[in-house]
């Protein structure tokens, strides 16, 4: 047999150790790098295999599933794709629900198990090795018996499995068992033989497998792949596999640099000095300026575009978005023109945008902020509120803001077009609505503390301003929380 024509892929489970983020998406449509994992693992399958057929069991939030479903037969309509129940009894019960469906060997993959760099085709060469065998389970090798202790060990001897434990204490070996099975219908057979487990009171598939190892004629056998494994159990689970992914890929993602500018012609040469080299291009969006700011981002060689604002200050979150959409980076950065901020804090900002959507400065470390700054108490306890207030209104997206009129951030620029539709407000508020956003449609946000500088024609706020930009940002909460927006489960 050179290929396996049959595949399985289960994403029916409810997930509730990443909770809350799965009462709104299931774990299988968990997006690492712009697909979906289901998305990656039925690519598996077509790729690695030729497979044919795919089953997809489905269960919580299935229309969420469904939807994928579509999404996916577009990009590959080769392949058909068939959505099954869950029986709610389990893994186990769920693949052998399949029986009347499949009479070859077919490869079954969890659906919240995310394989890079993986050669899951190994498969066909066990396949090849042991034609007669009832099975065959992917392992790979690994020092952290933490994570063996998660899932399962198995024992071997040589590439014959003896023995499967479920979430050993003591693991026997390095050998940590996968959610890759291989399975003849022989599969189908034991199914009905094996007794459900006293503890949870089903089926669990760990226990077909381990019967199959000792009873069957066949045996079962395991195939030792070579790749970066995620379990996707919880969502530290799901940032250290996009943290890794991205890592590992980083090297090939484009950064830009936008800044927004009005009459700063005291500031602007220092601060495109300071970043320039950092970045593989830098944008001056310019609020039609009538100083010589236009003419020394020029003498600097970097992008200069008009913005149309006619100098108009009440415009700055439209000039910010424009230069986000013409940035060619897959990072944008975004930094104030008035000398405020450095770039010796920007290696932070990127080292966190490798498993963030969005990653925001805060000025809230007083050792961070410089003698004569314009950041008084009151100022400072405002925007620590208005943080607070968001935390407090999206408490079950787990977000932690203390700062929420920092101009220094960075931004995936896919992340900005999957909430571009949901920005509208003009002016410097648009930072705490782009926050508010992403909190909103489930992507991860977080802040850093950042140094600030006294800037360059320090604006002294008045009491007065500072509690009517408040009262702004207070309202702007309150509609996205209750009046504005699409849905967003949010």
């Amino acid at each position: 047999m050179k290929k396996i024509r049959i595949g399985v892929i289960a994403a029916a489970g409810k997930g509730t150790r990443a909770y809350p983020r799965t009462t709104f998406i299931p774990k299988p449509l968990f997006v690492i790098e712009g697909k979906t994992i289901l998305h990656r693992n039925v690519e598996l399958l077509a790729k690695t295999f030729g497979v044919e057929k795919v089953y997809i069991l489905v269960g919580h939030l299935k229309e969420h599933i469904l939807a994928e479903i579509e999404v996916i037969r577009l990009a590959l309509p080769k392949i058909v794709i068939e959505p099954a129940p869950w029986t709610e009894k389990g893994l186990a019960s769920d693949i052998a629900s399949l029986e009347k469906s499949i009479s070859e060997p077919f490869l079954t993959i969890l659906g919240d198990e995310y394989y890079f760099k993986t050669d899951h085709d190994k498969f066909l060469k066990t396949l090849k090795t042991y034609p007669k065998m009832s099975a065959s389970i992917g392992v790979v090798k690994t020092s952290l018996l933490s994570r063996i202790r998660k899932n399962y060990s198995v024992e071997l001897q040589g590439d014959k499995i003896l023995n499967l434990v479920e979430k050993p204490e003591d693991p026997p070996n390095q050998i940590l068992g996968l959610g890759s099975y291989l399975f003849t219908p022989e599969y189908f057979e034991f199914f009905k033989k094996t007794p459900a487990s006293p503890k949870s009171g089903v089926i669990e598939i760990t226990q077909v497998i381990d019967k199959m190892a000792k009873e069957s004629v066949g045996g079962v056998y395991a195939t030792t792949l070579t790749c970066e494994y995620f379990n996707i159990n919880s969502m530290q689970d799901y940032y250290h596999a996009v943290y890794e992914v991205r890592n590992d890929l980083f090297p090939k993602f484009k950064t830009s640099l936008v800044i927004p500018t009005y009459n700063n012609e005291r500031s602007i040469t220092d601060v495109i000095v300071d970043f320039k080299d950092k970045f593989h291009e830098v944008l001056v969006i310019d609020n039609e300026s009538t100083d010589e700011t236009v003419e020394l981002c020029k003498n600097e060689k970097v992008k200069v575009f008009t913005f149309p604002g006619e100098g108009d200050p009440t415009r700055l979150g439209e000039q910010v978005r424009k230069g986000i959409e013409q940035a060619s980076g897959d990072l944008i950065f975004v930094v104030s023109p008035d000398g405020s901020f450095r770039s010796k804090d920007f290696p932070k900002l990127l080292e966190y945008m490798k498993d963030s959507d969005m990653v925001i400065g805060t000025r809230t470390t007083r050792q961070m902020i410089e003698q004569g700054s314009n950041l008084g108490p009151l100022y400072r306890i405002l925007n620590l509120l208005m943080g607070k207030l968001v935390e407090v209104f999206w408490w079950g997206q787990e977000p932690r803001f203390t700062d929420a009129d920092c101009h220094f951030f960075s931004i995936w620029k896919e992340s900005y077009y999957q909430v571009k539709s949901q920005l509208h407000t003009h002016d410097h508020k648009y930072i705490v609505e782009l926050m508010i956003e992403m909190v909103r449609s489930h992507r991860r946000c977080i802040e850093i503390p950042v140094s600030y500088f006294k800037p360059v024609n320090v604006h002294k706020y008045s009491y007065a301003s500072m509690l009517r930009d408040a009262w702004g940002v207070f309202k702007l909460i309150l509609s996205k929380k209750f009046f504005v927006g699409d849905s967003q489960n949010g």
